[in-house]
């Protein structure tokens, strides 16, 4: 994996991870909306939970292998989506929002990857 797909990889992760502070500490703080709030942070960290191969991604990885690790987790946060839309229960909105938020992002991580991969001698 290239360097600059490697840091992409990171800052996605990080991004994740700062979203999740953030909507913790405004839900402490603004409580017209906290049930939003904790709902975000509550979607956020299932993301976190499962982007954990991500926290630490080797820079030997492989396009090919972070393809397949990204295709994976969009799967499950596509689920996700799918159980959440259906549900709508108490916090629903908020969560359903942070997993829109970062499906945007796996996407074009995704899409880089392919990129990438495509660059790759066969």
């Amino acid at each position: 994996m290239n360097s600059a797909l490697h840091r992409a990889v990171v800052s996605f992760y990080n991004l994740i991870y700062d979203d999740q502070a953030f909507a913790s500490s405004m839900g402490k703080i603004d409580v017209a909306d906290q049930e939003r709030y904790y709902g975000r942070a509550e979607g956020l960290n299932w993301v976190l939970d499962r982007c954990q191969e991500l926290e630490d991604v080797d820079q030997n990885l492989t396009a090919a292998s972070l393809q397949k690790l990204l295709s994976d987790v969009k799967s499950d946060l596509e689920h996700e989506l799918s159980v959440q839309r259906r549900e709508k229960g108490r916090r629903a909105d908020g969560r359903e929002e942070a997993l829109l938020f970062v499906n945007e992002y796996l996407t074009s991580l995704i899409t880089a990857t392919e990129i990438e991969l495509a660059k790759s001698p066969v």
